[in-house]
């Protein structure tokens, strides 16, 4: 347990909102380590001189905003530095589908649950049955290292890539993959974004240093006169999303692809696609590493898609980077799980991949069919994702709504959560509509957001 104690003489107001407030300074100055288990409320109260009641509201309000979590018997921890982190940490999903007050988390971005499937205990059986589970404790040999990679360029060729094993990098899952990549590219360089951007872009940039450059956004994603404005300024690497952008669930035309490739052309830019959803849209849209392959570093996974623990992501590197597999597999390829790595060959090879992705989309547009019904067919414009937006008209609004939501128990995301700068980001909430446990909670939330919509 920390022996961190706030120092509240300076603060006016409340004593609670004193609490939070020492708190979060004292995560953004490091002195709070996320992980780090906090004194319990009634110690806290002793050591402050306080009613219990006045620490325990401290810690709700704190909980609210993303800054610590608690477990029963286990306590109260430092989640992060900043709400994005906490879009990482699963609050688990409710089993008792009859309550009626109980928390409906749609705030972390994660793939529906599906029906208990037979397909992870065959797959265990058969690969122990050919020479043994025990294998997996030792180092992966080349030869199913070879396999992997075969597996993963099947798997990439149904989402229209061509990518030849020597530009293939196998990685611990797509956040591994950015990681690696933009730490091969970005240096001292400034990073150009969405405006409205995936959390772990910002968990590695404030991890590493690096300015992020925000870019405009309209329907499609990232509007092109933005690129090129931030390309004219000096910019050479950008992070685009073409395809169920996050938040936004954005998903670029063909028409708008081939702009943003022409650019990235023109300047002699590259671009890192992340694509982790892109086989749960339109898989007739090509990636933007197949328009210019030679400007794109390609990075996706198997979470969103397959299974959340399958933690196996894929980097197609351009040409002129493909040089640098051997030196990046030897850094990369240690973090990869073997057994992991062994079931994912042979799902995609026996077609358990694909058969999970199928249902995974098939459960998705159910699910959007309960948006459409529910809030409208303006709120569920493009293909079913696993995240829906709202586009509201004010930021105050967005946290308002959201701050209602919570008091019935049902979290969702404000875009502040994902902006680079707080003033002029495009106001509105991230519904994760895959985090639901079942369609009945999904409805249920739902009509709450509906209700709140119209006050």
């Amino acid at each position: 347990m920390t022996n961190w104690l706030p120092q509240l003489d300076k603060h006016t107001g409340p004593a609670y909102l004193a609490i939070v407030a020492e708190l979060e300074a004292a995560i953004a100055t490091g002195r709070l380590r996320p992980g780090d288990r906090l004194p319990t409320h009634r110690l806290l109260a002793d050591l402050l001189g306080f009613n219990v009641s006045t620490v325990t509201r401290a810690y709700r309000e704190a909980e609210r905003r993303h800054l610590i979590g608690g477990e029963i018997g286990r306590g109260t921890y430092v989640l992060g530095r900043a709400a994005a982190g906490s879009l990482f940490a699963l609050t688990g999903r409710a089993a008792d589908t009859d309550a009626r007050r109980f928390h409906i988390d749609l705030s972390t971005n994660t793939p529906p649950s599906l029906p208990r499937r037979e397909d992870f205990s065959p797959a265990l059986a058969a690969l122990d049955s050919a020479n043994g589970l025990e294998r997996f404790l030792d180092y992966p040999g080349v030869s199913e290292w070879l396999l992997l990679r075969s597996a993963a360029v099947a798997w990439l060729a149904r989402r229209g890539l061509t990518a030849e094993p020597e530009r293939l990098l196998v990685t611990a899952g797509a956040q591994h993959a950015l990681a690696t990549v933009l730490g091969w590219l970005a240096g001292e360089n400034e990073i150009a974004v969405e405006a409205l951007t995936y959390p772990g872009i910002h968990m590695l940039a404030h991890e590493r240093g690096w300015r992020l450059t925000p870019l405009a956004l309209d329907a499609e994603g990232i509007r092109p006169e933005a690129l090129e404005a931030a390309c004219r300024a000096g910019r050479r690497l950008f992070v685009v999303s073409p395809s169920l952008q996050n938040p936004t669930g954005a998903t670029m035309g063909e028409k708008r692809r081939r702009e943003i490739v022409w650019l990235l052309q023109r300047y002699d830019a590259f671009a890192v696609e992340e694509d982790v959803y892109g086989l749960l849209g339109d898989v007739k849209l090509p990636p933007l590493a197949a328009l210019a392959p030679e400007h794109v570093v390609y990075v996706t996974g198997l979470s969103k898609t397959v299974a959340p623990g399958l933690r196996i992501g894929f980097v197609v590197l351009p040409p002129a980077l493909a040089k640098r597999i051997q030196d990046a597999e030897h850094q990369t390829r240690w973090y990869v799980a073997p057994l992991m790595a062994a079931v994912a060959q042979r799902w995609i090879a026996d077609g358990t991949a694909l058969a999970r992705l199928d249902m995974q989309r098939c459960e998705l547009a159910a699910r959007w069919k309960l948006v459409s019904q529910i809030l409208g067919d303006q709120n569920c414009r493009g293909w079913p994702g696993p995240h829906l937006w709202l586009a509201l008209g004010s930021a105050q609004r967005a946290r308002r709504i959201a701050e209602a939501l919570e008091r019935e128990g049902i979290r969702v995301v404000t875009g502040e959560a994902f902006a680079l700068h707080k003033e002029g980001a495009p106001a509105g909430l991230r519904i994760s509509i895959g985090a639901a446990p079942n369609r009945t909670l999904l409805r249920e939330a739902l009509c709450e957001i509906a209700l709140q919509l119209q006050v």
